[in-house]
């Protein structure tokens, strides 16, 4: 095969014998799950062009990870998760950036419990998807997600052992994903014990979105044929590296390159 090798999505959160599956998915199964029968669905006719094959490899559950459940009333129906999935997505590299996100998010809803996507495929880089979740109220049969907060990184950005179980918050199964959410977004790295999952995505995303302005506002400096656009750019250019320097450090322990 070429390309990059296939992930070991078990070997990254360094699961126990017990934890691990090899469940194979067929697209059928997932087209039915995502989006409704066969090729009926913009969901399904997506699930046909992007997904290679699709792999349960590990199921995460008190007695198969030692990791209590969590179980939390608010008042609201509240949250509980006795289980964590985790998937193992072989994509076709000729899907749009934008279209593998689609995927990973139709599959995050589709599910009643908090989900582990790792993605990669021939000439693909590997990725991680992680969600923050509830299971929808509004679903009388409790069978779909709302997506609170969503990232995808690329594994290579995660030092090694970053996402081994043993290594993060072993509470109970909801600080568990939200540890590895905060590790995901913060590349191994965060700012603080003090930073939650839910403002390291936020910050995450932010960063992104100003990296991208940033270079944007770059490439249109370089274009400018008057001085005066020219400086007018340069000035958005430097409040913009200014303000990534500050999310950048909200973010990132001060000893991360990222």
């Amino acid at each position: 095969m070429s390309g990059q090798p296939s992930l070991d999505p078990a070997g990254l959160l360094g699961l126990p014998e017990r934890a691990r599956l090899a469940e194979r998915l067929t697209k059928r199964l997932l087209r039915e799950q995502v989006g409704g029968g066969a090729g009926s669905t913009p969901e399904s006719r997506l699930v046909d062009r992007a997904v290679v094959s699709a792999q349960v490899v590990g199921i995460l559950r008190p007695e198969t990870v030692s990791i209590p459940s969590y179980r939390d009333r608010d008042g609201t129906g509240g949250r509980e998760i006795s289980d964590i999935a985790v998937l193992h997505l072989r994509l076709n590299p000729r899907v749009t950036p934008s279209n593998r996100q689609r995927l990973v998010e139709l599959v995050q809803r589709s599910m009643p419990r908090l989900v582990v996507i790792f993605l990669d495929g021939p000439d693909l880089p590997g990725e991680l998807a992680l969600a923050l979740t509830h299971v929808s109220r509004t679903d009388p049969a409790r069978q779909t997600s709302v997506v609170d907060a969503t990232i995808t990184v690329p594994v290579a950005e995660l030092p090694n052992g970053a996402l081994d179980i043993n290594h993060r918050d072993r509470t109970d199964l909801w600080a568990l994903y939200r540890d590895l959410v905060r590790i995901a977004a913060t590349g191994g790295q965060p700012a603080s014990a003090a930073l939650g999952a839910d403002e390291a995505v936020r910050l995450r995303h932010r960063l992104v979105a100003l990296r991208a302005e940033l270079d944007a506002v770059t490439r249109n400096a370089k274009r400018a044929k008057s001085q005066q656009s020219r400086i007018i750019f340069n000035t958005t250019a430097k409040t913009l590296r200014q303000q990534i320097a500050t999310v950048r450090a909200g973010l990132y322990h001060s000893d991360s390159s990222q």
